[in-house]
This record gives structure tokens, sequence and C-alpha cells, in this order.
């Protein structure tokens, strides 16, 4: 009989946990936050930063979507990982004789533990300009009042519930650091969307449970290499693909825009070896465009000729915000069923953090 993993029973926990999450008032907060900023401004539109490190960065992608679609409060979105947000704030302040850079009238920085290093250096620099830096977070307030003050420009938005009992998350991937953060920024927070979404992790783990996990272990296994097809508007999905499956040290991935793939990167999938292939699809008019259908007939045969796996995600008829949500909840269950079969317990690192790396991990100062 097969043990069963500690990542088996975090996985079981995600839709309390989600549910959990969604009965916050994170949701409500977040957006009352930024329609003050906006209200500041007189209505005029908000140019805003999102940040996040490692498995929060695709919620920050999500994120810079999901506020693009608010034309009145936003008016340019950007999502980038903290060094990149570190350049872009500090360069401009060199170049200005340290004055605010006013392309951003607010900074969102992303973090379950809220003790990111890299994410508290980012709302450190906030801090010395004034301008407002929001922290989104999985952690209770009171453990944060040695890291975080709040002001008037400092505010800590966190989707903690005490009348969650199913415990802190453990893993070295963190699998509702990203699911819960891109639900809550569904600024329609209704119990209607706390069924919906219960309803989708069901489906999700329905799907998940009639693919050939075994085969596609056995493939991860001789070649670890996964080969993942995106467009813009799956971009947020394929991010969390990347993250999960290189921070577990299950395999590596390849991202390919699917229209760019046909300049010249298709040669990756004759002369390279690989596992897996999988294929994200939206369809906004509910039907396959005749390039989605050239590319996945494409895509099969090049797998059936290497021996690979392959996987389409698809549902027609949702706005983007929803076709990722729905497609990043199938993810967790994906990623575990798949560490189950090569024996990788996701929910424990494969080796203690190496020594050598923690100065990395840890520093501060320029890059």
């Amino acid at each position: 009989m097969r043990t069963e993993f500690v990542s088996r029973q975090q996985v079981n926990l995600i839709p309390e946990r989600l549910r959990k999450a969604e009965e916050t008032d994170a949701s409500k907060e977040l957006t009352y936050y930024r329609w003050n900023l906006s209200e500041k401004k007189k209505f005029k539109p908000m140019n805003i930063m999102v940040v996040g490190a490692g498995g929060s960065y695709p919620a920050a992608i999500f994120a810079k979507y999901k506020l693009q679609r608010e034309i009145k409060t936003a008016a340019k979105v950007e999502a980038v990982t903290p060094q990149t947000a570190v350049r872009i704030l500090t360069q401009f302040n060199n170049v200005n004789f340290g004055e605010w850079n006013p392309k951003y009238d607010l900074v969102i920085g992303i973090s379950y533990s809220g003790k990111t290093p890299d994410i508290k250096y980012v709302s450190d620099i906030c801090q010395k300009g004034g301008f407002p830096f929001m922290l989104l977070t999985g952690a209770e307030k009171s453990t944060l009042s040695e890291i975080y003050s709040e002001s008037d420009v400092m505010k800590i938005v966190s989707y903690f519930n005490p009348e969650d009992t199913t415990g802190k998350e453990r893993g070295m991937i963190s699998m509702i650091s990203t699911l819960a953060p891109v639900v809550i920024f569904d600024d329609n927070y209704t119990s209607k969307l706390i069924s919906e979404n219960q309803q989708m992790l069901s489906a999700a783990e329905s799907i998940v449970s009639n693919l050939n996990i075994c085969d596609i272990a056995k493939a991860i296994k001789k070649y670890p290499i996964i080969h993942v097809f995106y467009e813009w508007d799956t971009l947020p999905m394929a991010a969390d693909i990347e993250s999960k499956f290189i921070e577990s040290g299950i395999s590596n991935v390849i991202l390919n825009e699917k229209k760019n793939f046909s300049h010249g990167r298709y040669t990756s999938l004759y002369n390279q070896n690989f596992a897996l292939v999988i294929n994200l699809e939206r369809y906004e008019s509910c039907h396959v465009s005749e390039y989605d259908q050239k590319l996945s007939e494409f895509l099969k045969e090049r797998c059936k000729e290497k021996a690979a796996q392959y996987i389409k995600i698809g549902k027609s008829c949702l706005e983007t915000s929803e076709w990722n949500i729905y497609a990043m909840a199938m993810l967790p269950y994906l990623i575990t069923s798949i560490g189950e079969e090569l024996g990788i317990d996701i929910s424990k690192p494969l080796k203690p953090f190496p020594s050598e790396a923690k100065p990395l991990f840890d520093y501060k100062g320029e890059f």
C-alpha cells in the first residue's frame, strides 16, 4: 500500500482553505483601498505595480490582467518580480534626484507568509518615498507587527481566517498562495462565488483523476522536460505551471507563446526529447480557431513521434480571469498526483535548503 504523502493531505485541504480565505474581508479591503486612492486622485486612472516572488508571481500576473479590466481605476498595470521592481523604482529615483516615480500610484506586494525578504525590501523603498504600498498576505496581521507598521501609505490586506482549523500549509511550493490571492482579486465577492469555486475545485480534481498520470510520470522520469503552450490571456496559468514544477524539482518547464513558437522554436520538438506537452486553450468565441486546430494537430504528432504525453487544458466561453481560475485550480491536483507516482512528496524539499544559497535569498541591496 502506498504511503500517503503530506502533499496529498495538504491538497485535500484546499477547498476548505479557499473557502475560509474567501470568507474574510480581504477582497473588500483590497477594492476599498484602491477606491480611496482613486478618489484622492479625483478618479483619474491609476497606475499600479504588482510584485510577486516565486510561487506568488503567477498571482501577480493574474492580478495585472484583472486590474487592467477596470478601466476607471487602472490605466497601466505592471506585474514584476521584486528585483525588477527595485530596479524600476530606484533607478528612476536616482535619475530624478530622489523624486517618486509618477508612473505608479500604488505598489501591491503578494506574499503568502508575509515575511518574504524581497517583498519587504520593495516595501521599504516605497515607505522611504512616502507612496502607497499594499501587502496581500495569508498571514495573521499580528504576526507581522515586527516587520510592517500600517499607516496611510502602508496597508496590510490579509486573507487569514482564525476560523480556519486546517493548519498552516506545508511545502516548498505553496498551493494556496497562488489560488487564494487569485480568487480574492475578483472584487465581485459574493457567497455565490464561494459556491462556484468549490464546484470548480471538485471539477478540477475529477478532470485530473481521468488523466493517465502513471504514463505522464514515467515520461517525466525519463525526460524531465515539459513544454507549455500559451497565449496572452492564458499566461497566468502558464507561469504557475512553470513555477510549481520547477520549484518541486519534478521537471524543467519551457514556455512557448503559440504564434512565436512558429518562428524557429519548433525545432526543439524535433531535435530534443521531452516528456509532456500542455496546451492551454481559451475559446473566446466558443469555437477553436483554425490556428489552434493546426497547432494541436502538430503538437499531438510531435508527442506521438517522441513517445511523449499530451494534455489540453481548455474551456470555452469563459472570461480571461475566470478561465485562469478554472485552470489554476487543476494544477495542485495534477502536480500532487505526478509527484506521488514519482515518489516525490512535493510538500517537502528534495533536500535541506543549501547553506551556500542562503546569502542569495537574504540579500538586500543593489542588483
